[in-house]
């Protein structure tokens, strides 16, 4: 049991790899612009396409914003390869225009391959302190992305060629990994552009490959 618990976890964990966390816009057009669509590319840990909505909605008065989107592998624009991430992103903390914010996300994450096929649910919790003005903003974050549960179903060729007795099933902490970088964005009328870059470690701090982060977003607001 205890081999085939590190052989499904040692396959999955390049798929798990840490993301950077959700497109975080612009906190101080919250207030204008409740809704935004938009689409991302980038090194994220693979390189991913994404598309997404994002909505904010007052709660007591305290702008939060609520977004989700869905990611493929750009190499082939291969469905089996996906990532699919709901968000809650909000401002804990402002001093004029020194933001600290906060967001949780949860991720289900999905490959298949001629070895297994497995998806994985699990949750990223960022912090994001800059300065935001209604045109511009740059930020540094730190955050966590924890792999939770992971499901892993072999192929029957790795079965035969490699591990007869591989067994498939759910296993709990395929490990985590902790993200921390830049941010900027600029506003062009409704359309924003952000750009995020940064490194990324295992949560024991081991090297990670790839060892960068880095995606480029266009945001629609109305």
């Amino acid at each position: 049991m205890k081999a085939a618990w590190i052989t499904a976890v040692a396959l999955v964990l390049p798929m798990l790899g840490a993301s950077g966390a959700q497109a975080q816009w612009n906190v101080a057009r919250f207030g204008s612009e409740p809704n935004r669509v938009y689409t991302a590319f980038g090194l994220d840990p693979a390189l991913v396409t994404t598309a997404g909505y994002s909505r904010v909605v007052a709660l007591a008065g305290h702008p939060v914003q609520f977004s989700g989107d869905a990611g493929v592998g750009a190499a082939k624009m291969d469905a089996r390869d996906f990532r699919v991430r709901f968000q809650v992103y909000t401002t804990l903390v402002r001093w004029r225009s020194l933001y600290l914010n906060g967001s949780a996300t949860s991720n289900t994450r999905g490959t298949e391959n001629s070895i297994y096929r497995g998806i994985n649910f699990g949750a990223d919790f960022t912090a994001t302190a800059g300065v935001y003005r209604s045109r511009w903003f740059a930020a540094a974050d730190f955050g966590f992305d924890k792999a939770v549960i992971t499901h892993v179903k072999h192929s029957d060729w790795y079965r035969q060629v490699f591990y007869p007795e591989a067994r498939d099933g759910w296993y709990l902490d395929a490990g985590g990994t902790y993200h921390y970088g830049i941010a900027t964005g600029w506003t062009l009328g409704r359309t924003e552009v952000l750009a995020r870059a940064g490194l990324q470690r295992t949560e024991k701090f081991d090297d990670l490959l790839p060892p960068a982060y880095g995606t480029l977003a266009v945001g629609l607001a109305f």
